[in-house]
């Protein structure tokens, strides 16, 4: 399978989609179900990891299915909050081994509804990119300190994207960012945006700021007030007046117009494509393509 990098080079406008694995005790059908109606529309699917007391495992396998059952490139979400270096490197092997090469590195957010807790050795997501590309280079932990910092292992071939967070105060965003990229992350994927001039300002920001990676918009298309209340008081982001007074007055037929509408814009300004939001909802993304195309 492909890594991200290489397919950004080889089209100019991607498709993908996040998905959510099921609870633990969900039959697997489910999702597998929803890969399927996505076989033919999307060019990789993200496949998210929530904090241990989130009760949704099935990372590693979903994203191993999505690419070996269905054929469609996949990535691999993976928090770093709650676990040693040395639980990363096992499980960064396990991803090496089932031929999974692209990863989201991510420090990860406590499970909804519980107290901030911390176990890990990293705070930051920086740390975790930069342990992945040492990988990359052949760079392993040693089983004793008499080895040294790091023993020679073969080379993992991990492709390193990375959360962007265009809803932050830009200086602080800009910081953040160039920890990532300096310690070798090649793709950004951008937290839900609502606004093609929000991506605007953030991608020329970062292209000020000397950082030139390929910046792919998340996009979280709301058709409904529930939706748009879920967003702002689970997420705390800001939804423009435009879409929440339209979706209210027009309902969802507005809320379509308006996301075909972005996508269009966002192509036509060269974005590397769009990343959906959709908390598994494929009708909805294949509703919403149908309209682009």
């Amino acid at each position: 399978m492909k890594k991200i990098t290489e397919i950004l080079r080889e089209k100019k406008f991607t498709i993908s989609v996040e998905l959510v694995p099921p609870r633990n005790g969900t039959d697997p059908e489910e999702i597998y179900n929803k890969i399927e109606q996505l076989r033919d529309s999307v060019d990789f699917i993200a496949v998210t990891k929530g904090a241990g007391g989130s009760l949704r495992g099935g990372t590693l396998p979903i994203s191993y299915l999505t690419q070996e059952k269905f054929g469609i490139n996949s990535i691999a979400h993976f928090v770093c909050r709650e676990h040693t270096k040395e639980e990363i490197e096992n499980e960064l092997v396990d991803l090496h081994y089932l031929n999974i090469k692209n990863i989201l590195a991510l420090r990860g957010d406590p499970p909804a509804g519980l107290k901030e807790r911390w176990k890990g050795d990293y705070k930051y997501a920086y740390l975790l990119v930069n342990q992945i590309k040492k990988m990359n280079n052949g760079m392993y932990l040693p089983r004793n300190p008499e080895e040294g910092e790091f023993v020679k292992g073969m080379n993992t071939d991990f492709c390193v994207l990375v959360a962007g967070h265009p809803e932050d105060p830009i200086e602080e965003e800009l910081k953040h960012i160039r920890k990532k990229i300096d310690a070798g992350a090649e793709v950004i994927i951008t937290q839900m945006i609502f606004s093609f001039d929000d991506y605007k300002k953030y991608v020329e920001a970062l292209k000020n700021a000397g950082i030139n990676v390929p910046v792919i918009p998340g996009i979280r298309p709301l058709v409904s007030l529930k939706q748009v209340n879920s967003v702002e008081n689970f997420f705390k982001l800001k939804i423009c007046n435009e879409l929440k007074e339209g979706i209210e007055e027009k309902g969802k037929d507005f809320g379509l117009e308006y996301f075909v509408d972005l996508i269009r814009k966002l192509r036509e300004y060269h974005a590397p494509g769009v990343h959906f939001f959709v908390l598994n909802d494929v009708d909805l993304v294949k509703e919403l393509l149908e309209k682009v195309s």
